[in-house]
C-alpha cells in the first residue's frame, strides 16, 4: 500500500507540474501567463523545453512508432512514413511522401502545438525542403546526393554559415590593424581556434574538401599579414616563413585545417552515465565562442623571447643556472615605466632571461624600492 500511495503521489505531483507549466508562472499565490520566455541561452531553457515538449514526442509516436510491416504496407498503398527528431526546442520531421503530405503534417503539428500546448509554430522559420536541397539542423547540414559510386547517399556536412563564421574569426585574429602583435602570439591563437573547430567537425562527411578550402584561405591570409607586418614582398615572406606546406618560425608552426582527418563515431550500446560512473570519461571539447585573438598587452614581446633566450645561451642572467623556455621568463632590466615611449623598453639591450625564482625576487625588490621612494 505504501508503494502504491507513493506512485499515486508522484502522478499527482507530475500533474501539478504540468498544470503549472501550461498555466504560466506563480506570483504571490496567483497563476499568471508569462509575457516573456526564459533568457536566451539560459540553463533552464532546454530543461523546460524537454519537459514541455515531451507531449509533442508522445503525439508523434502515432506516426513514427509503427512496426516495420505497417510502414511497408503504407508505402505500398502510396502513403508516407515519417521520422522525427527533437533536441530541446528544435525538431525536424522527415517524410518520404509527397510535398502535399509534408505540408499536411506541418499543419497538423501547428494545430497540435496551438491547441494542446498553447505554442505558436513560426511559419517563417519552419522550412519545408527536399532532402536533395539539404537543410541545417543542430549546426550541421544534411543533404542527399550521389556518391562516387553513383549511389544516393545522405551527407552530414559543415554548413556554409559555420565555415563563414569560423573564417571571420580567423580574419579577426590577423586583421590589418594587428600587425604590431607577435607572430608567435598569432600562431598560438590561430592554432587553438583551428584545432577546436576542426575537432568539432571532423566527424562530418567531405572533411577533406571543406577543410582543404579553409586551410588554403587561412594560409594566404597569414601570408598577407606577414607581408604587412614586415613590409616584405610575397616571395620574401614565403622564402622566410614557409616550411613544407605551412608557415612557421622555429618550433612555432601554423596548424592546417586539412591536417585533421575524417573520423567516424564508434556506436556502442553501452554508454556510461557521466554523473554516476566512477570511470574516467573522455569529454568532447566545446567550441570557444570568445577565444583569445592573439592580442598582447605589450605587442611584439613573444617574438623577442626566443631571440633573448638564444642570446643568453639558455641561462638565467642572475643565478646563471640553465633554464628552458618553459622554466624561464623574459624580463626588462629597467622597468617599462622608466621610458617615455613603452616600445623603447623592448630594446634588446634592456631585456634578459631570468629563471622563475629570480624573476619573482627581482620583481619584489623593485616594488619595495618603489615604495621607499614614494
Amino acid at each position: 500500500m505504501k508503494l502504491l500511495r507513493r506512485r499515486v503521489d508522484d502522478v499527482r505531483l507530475l500533474d501539478l507540474i504540468w498544470k503549472f507549466l501550461r498555466a504560466g508562472v506563480m506570483e504571490r499565490k496567483l497563476f499568471k501567463d508569462t509575457r516573456l520566455g526564459t533568457p536566451q541561452g539560459g540553463i533552464i531553457s532546454p530543461l523546460l523545453a524537454n519537459v514541455y515538449l515531451h507531449e509533442l514526442d508522445k503525439f508523434m509516436e502515432q506516426y513514427t512508432a509503427l512496426p516495420e510491416y505497417k510502414k511497408a504496407v503504407r508505402r505500398k498503398q502510396g502513403e508516407a512514413n515519417f521520422s522525427y527528431a527533437r533536441y530541446a526546442d528544435d525538431f525536424v520531421v522527415l517524410c518520404n511522401g509527397t510535398k502535399e503530405e509534408t505540408l499536411k503534417m506541418r499543419d497538423t503539428l501547428r494545430e497540435f502545438l496551438a491547441d494542446s500546448l498553447r505554442l505558436t509554430l513560426s511559419m517563417e522559420k519552419t522550412k519545408v525542403t527536399h532532402l536533395n536541397d539539404g537543410f541545417d539542423f543542430l549546426g550541421f547540414n544534411l543533404r542527399r546526393s550521389r556518391s562516387g559510386q553513383g549511389k544516393m547517399v545522405t551527407w552530414l556536412t559543415i554548413p556554409n554559415k559555420a565555415m563563414q563564421r569560423h573564417f571571420d574569426m580567423i580574419r579577426a585574429v590577423i586583421a590589418p590593424g594587428t600587425s604590431q602583435d607577435s607572430f608567435v602570439a598569432k600562431i598560438l591563437a590561430m592554432n587553438k581556434i583551428i584545432a577546436g573547430w576542426c575537432r568539432y567537425y571532423q566527424y562530418t562527411g567531405k572533411v577533406s574538401s571543406q577543410f582543404g578550402k579553409l586551410a588554403n584561405a587561412t594560409f594566404w591570409r597569414m601570408v598577407y599579414w606577414l607581408k604587412r607586418k614586415h613590409e616584405l614582398s610575397l616571395s620574401a615572406v614565403l622564402q622566410n616563413y614557409r616550411t613544407e606546406n605551412t608557415l612557421g618560425e622555429g618550433q612555432w608552426q601554423l596548424l592546417r585545417h586539412d591536417s585533421f582527418k575524417a573520423l567516424r563515431y564508434n556506436v556502442s550500446p553501452f554508454k556510461p552515465n557521466p554523473y554516476t560512473t566512477q570511470e574516467a570519461i573522455e569529454r568532447e571539447e566545446l567550441l570557444d565562442t570568445a577565444p583569445w585573438l592573439g592580442t598582447e598587452r605589450r605587442p611584439g614581446t613573444k617574438d623577442l623571447r626566443p631571440i633573448i633566450f638564444k642570446r643568453d645561451e639558455g641561462k638565467c642572467r642572475l643565478c646563471h643556472k640553465p633554464v628552458t623556455l618553459a622554466t624561464s621568463q623574459m624580463d626588462h632590466i629597467r622597468p617599462v615605466r622608466c621610458f617615455k615611449r613603452p616600445i623603447n623598453a623592448n630594446a634588446l639591450s634592456n631585456l634578459w632571461t631570468l629563471c622563475i625564482d629570480c624573476h619573482k625576487e627581482k620583481t619584489e625588490m623593485d616594488r619595495q624600492r618603489e615604495s621607499r621612494m614614494q
